[in-house]
């Protein structure tokens, strides 16, 4: 699936507002070595490089496009350095200090392999700061997506589609964590009332990320049609402030000792 990166920066992004919380959580030190997983466009990724001045931060990301564009922004910032390769074939050996991924580790349906890797990764001492979409992280995005298929008489174009992400519970993350061998594990959830102004705003969004799953299996003539059934169940959720809605999110923290 390839994407958009201009687009997905020039939306409105909640997401880096939590990625801002997920770096003032991780307490980064100026000598961290840092792997920031599932990058994107690097814009997190030069707030970690300019906070670990004395340390380096390496990106990985699967997609070229976003890539391109983080290099092409980050190029005057001499401690970085990414590398295309997604997160399931990532092979590093006690090189970080910190393993950092915001809003990305979702996309990964293999996660206990990655749980693994990250902790071979990382030194002794080394830990970790995640945050991803949580299970059930928003009602509306999978309710108004199931009408605008049904709407639509859709059905036929998503009789073998499948999930590519993992939503997962705080519970089910710890076992995962635990069973690769993290230790103080402290892992929580925050709801977030997200408020866009109009119904365009909120269509923008999920079409930079969250809808690009369905719109990749639809005809490109169909695809205008599901995007706007989609999105006019947001009218639902207008307020006096504009649309809002809720969205949970889950942030993990560990250690390897």
């Amino acid at each position: 699936m390839r994407w958009d990166a201009e687009k997905y920066d020039a939306t409105k992004a909640p997401q880096i507002d939590a990625g801002k919380e997920l770096i003032a959580m991780a307490k980064i030190r100026d000598s961290d070595s840092i792997l920031d997983i599932g990058c994107g466009t690097g814009k997190l990724t030069i707030e970690l490089a300019n906070l670990a001045a004395k340390g380096f931060v390496v990106g990985i990301d699967p997609s070229e496009e976003m890539l391109e564009k983080a290099r092409r922004v980050s190029n005057q910032v001499k401690n970085i350095s990414f590398i295309q390769i997604p997160a399931q074939l990532m092979d590093f050996n006690e090189r970080f200090d910190l393993a950092f991924s915001n809003s990305a580790l979702q996309w990964v349906k293999e996660q206990q392999q990655v749980m693994e890797s990250v902790y071979r990764s990382l030194k002794h001492g080394g830990r970790i700061a995640f945050q991803l979409p949580a299970d059930n992280f928003c009602k509306e995005f999978l309710n108004y997506t199931e009408n605008a298929i049904a709407i639509l008489n859709y059905k036929k174009f998503f009789a073998d589609w499948k999930s590519p992400w993992y939503f997962p519970t705080d519970e089910e993350y710890e076992g995962k964590l635990k069973a690769a061998g993290f230790k103080n594990i402290n892992i929580f959830y925050k709801d977030y009332s997200l408020v866009f102004e109009n119904i365009n705003e909120v269509l923008d969004w999920w079409a930079s990320a969250g809808l690009r799953p369905y719109l990749s299996v639809l005809p490109e003539k169909e695809q205008e049609s599901f995007k706007n059934a989609f999105v006019i169940g947001f009218e639902n959720n207008r307020t006096d402030r504009g649309i809002e809605f809720g969205f949970r999110r889950l942030f993990a923290f560990a250690e390897k000792l």
